[in-house]
């Protein structure tokens, strides 16, 4: 597990968690977003204390010493030192671990489920991929074994990656047009999505944008699913009515067999604090502790 100062440190890299970030690949992190954080913007996110990043963390031992047991290979000694690329000084990582005998390393991982993993192929999830690319290029490594324990089914999966030129090749060209042009040039890059926007832009102008077809096309679209979502929504309060009505003073509906279709049950008292009281009776207190919001942006749809 990593210290505070080391993450601290990874902000001057591309590391192997960014690999599969710039390449587009990340179901958690878009590139504008590890933008504002390489650049100071932005905190990185602090998961910690994430139980499923606990999980993985007091789990790599015992993955490494069951994929040392389940492939008969054998391990060096893990070490937290940063791998620096001999080139692109840029680009680091930290590896879980080194082979012995063997120029290659080891990720461990761990998974609620097999999806995306092959069961007797050697398939790899895309961004796993990317990372241990990246490494590779980092370390000089000739392979990579990713070992991963899925805790639905409690078994160890063990795949390898055996270094691709071609494909390391596009990976340090993403990652230098990342780390030159948008780090180091302090340009943000083009946003993914709304949460990218929000964060880039804290403000607005009054100049339009133009839009193209396919964002026009985009506009109707969610003009028609807007609408869509009323209707569903109608016949939602539709439906709770009508089963409501019926049910007046009982707190549960059966079908003909007794099976329990619906409950309608009053929840336990909760307490709510007066704020308008409060803030009547203390107003010096209260003002002391109220902050301004921030404004927001809405997004209105003509014509809906």
């Amino acid at each position: 597990m990593l210290n505070a100062q080391q993450l601290l440190d990874r902000l001057n890299y591309v590391t192997g968690s960014d690999a599969a970030v710039i390449c587009g690949l990340s179901p958690f992190k878009t590139k504008a977003s590890l933008w504002l954080e390489k650049t100071k913007r932005q905190e990185q996110e602090d998961i910690s204390n994430a139980n499923y990043i606990k999980f993985g963390n007091y789990m790599e031992e015992g993955v490494a010493k069951w994929f040392e047991a389940e492939s008969g290979k054998k391990l060096r000694e893990k070490s937290d030192s940063l791998l620096i690329h001999p080139e692109h000084k840029w680009m680091a990582g930290n590896i879980d671990f080194r082979l012995i005998f063997e120029n290659a390393l080891l990720e461990c991982k761990t998974a609620l489920t097999t999806d995306g993993w092959g069961d007797g192929e050697n398939i790899i999830p895309p961004a796993y991929l990317m990372q241990v690319a990246h490494y590779c290029a980092v370390g000089d490594f000739d392979k990579a074994y990713i070992a991963v324990v899925f805790s639905m089914t409690r078994e160890m999966r063990w795949y390898e990656y055996e270094r691709n030129m071609e494909l390391e090749s596009k990976l340090i060209n993403l990652e230098k047009d990342f780390w030159f042009n948008h780090v180091l040039a302090d340009v943000a890059p083009e946003p993914q999505n709304e949460e990218d926007v929000l964060a880039l832009y804290k403000t607005t102008t009054e100049t339009p944008a133009i839009a193209s077809e396919e964002v026009v096309e985009k506009v109707y679209e969610l003009k028609d699913i807007k609408k869509q979502k009323k209707e569903m929504e109608f016949k939602e309060k539709e439906c709770r009515d009508k089963i409501t009505s019926f049910m007046k003073d009982c707190s549960a509906i059966v079908d003909a067999s007794g099976n329990v279709l619906v409950t309608y049950k009053m929840t336990a008292a909760g307490e709510r604090f007066d704020v308008k009281s409060f803030s009547v009776e203390n107003p010096g207190i209260y003002k002391e502790y109220t902050k301004p919001s921030q404004p927001q942006r809405r997004l209105l749809v003509k014509g809906e």
